[in-house]
């Protein structure tokens, strides 16, 4: 339980691994995180696996567009929160999922603005938010239409379109502003979330949540799991890719516990404050000595108060 006005520190993401980022080391593709649907049933992917098809969710029909497809980046077994739970219900009411090209997670900072990973990227998005179960309709449900995206400007909008990282990559400033139709509800089950007034400590325990699912065809509820932050050393060491100062390093050294698949865009509460964005990673997820990357939140406030100030 938080006590006081909870702080919301980062967002998460990962890229498509079609292809290790370095040859002559063991395979260890880095992955965004966001899974695939499509419609009037959706259907998740995963490399070579086939596809599997989940059952239609009317209550979805009327604001998902018949040619919305998603795909599923992880392998067999890896599209969920590694070595998390189910998180507690209405426990997470600043999480929504953001519906676009891919399913990603997203993080209420205003009543009409969504902060997620700028890779999650797409022309048409949904928000949904109050959900502690996408295929189930509940009391504190409510959907968004998204007016306006704004993803940062540094970003490289390569990624947006590809994946798939190589060693020397820089994915620094995976972060976008999502500007709402209308102001979202706020209610029990729906509310907003702090940004960070100081930066995380190294040793701190946090919490990241999503909507990754482990199988197809089972319900997707949100997952939690706990993890710590952990040395941009300790991430310089795992990756070939460039770690920057607007990145956090979080998880477990010695494997086990990791977001994955279906959490780009999603909170890391670290201490119960808002710190970081789910941005990227390596699959297997939850691999030893491969913690993950986070969009670190602190430094990039001001930048979110102006697009909100000049877009409001």
């Amino acid at each position: 339980m938080f006590l006081g006005s909870p702080t919301l520190l980062g967002i998460i993401s990962t890229t498509d691994p079609n292809r290790s980022p370095h040859p002559s080391l063991d395979p260890a593709p880095l992955i965004w995180k966001p899974l695939i649907l499509s419609h009037p049933s959706w259907s998740l992917h995963a490399q070579s696996r086939k596809p599997q098809v989940i059952p239609k969710l009317p209550f979805l029909d009327s604001f998902i567009p018949s040619n919305l497809v998603f795909r599923d980046a992880a392998p067999p077994g890896q599209s969920r929160v590694v070595g998390g739970y189910k998180c507690e219900k209405n426990s997470q009411p600043w999480q929504v999922a953001v519906i676009n090209r891919y399913l990603c997670g997203g993080v209420l900072i205003d009543p009409s603005w969504v902060i997620t990973a700028a890779h999650c990227y797409s022309h048409n998005y949904h928000v949904l938010l109050g959900r502690n179960n996408l295929f189930k309709d509940e009391p504190f449900a409510q959907y968004r239409f998204v007016n306006q995206s704004f993803p940062h400007p540094d970003y490289n909008p390569f990624f947006m379109k590809n994946h798939t990282l190589f060693p020397g990559d820089d994915h620094s400033n995976d972060l976008m502003l999502l500007h709402l139709s209308e102001p979202a509800d706020i209610t029990d089950g729906v509310k907003v979330i702090d940004l960070p007034t100081e930066e995380p400590k190294v040793g701190s325990t946090c919490l990241a949540s999503g909507w990754s699912s482990t199988k197809p065809l089972e319900t997707w509820l949100g997952s939690c799991v706990n993890i710590n932050i952990l040395s941009n050393e300790k991430c310089i060491k795992a990756h070939t890719q460039m770690v920057t100062d607007v990145m956090l390093c979080a998880g477990e050294l010695e494997g086990g516990k990791d977001t994955c698949n279906g959490d780009s865009g999603g909170p890391l509460l670290c201490d119960g404050v808002l710190q970081g964005i789910t941005s990227w990673s390596s699959v297997p997820c939850g691999e030893t000595n491969r913690p993950a990357i986070y969009t670190k939140l602190i430094k990039f406030t001001s930048w979110i108060k102006e697009v909100m100030k000049e877009n409001s």
